[in-house]
């Protein structure tokens, strides 16, 4: 009984995130989730036309040649020492009853 119990929640849940993935997809193209279904199983008659790219061949020394960065690979503790300082006591600011050290 508890598995089923388990599976009917897992159900809900599950239909509650498609919901909302619906409902914020279409806020963002402005459609309802009900007009994008409907446009989705309408088009899922009519095959798209595919691009498709040429192959490039490229050795793989010459992809590095000309992907190559210039500079230290490494990150370097000075050039965060200052951001971090900031950053901190921009923290320290929020935070009441705070000290500065």
């Amino acid at each position: 009984m508890a598995v089923v119990i388990g599976i009917v929640i897992a159900l809900l849940v599950a239909g509650f995130v498609v919901l909302y993935a619906s409902v914020v997809s279409g806020a963002e193209t402005g459609q309802s989730p009900l007009a994008a279904f409907r446009a989705g199983w309408a088009a899922r008659k009519e095959p798209r036309e595919e691009v498709e790219a040429e192959p490039v061949d490229v050795s793989l020394v010459e992809f590095l040649r000309a992907n190559v960065d210039e500079g230290s690979g490494y990150v370097q503790p000075e050039d965060l020492t200052e951001s971090l300082h900031r950053a901190r006591e921009r923290a320290a600011e929020l935070i009441p009853g705070r000290r500065r050290a």
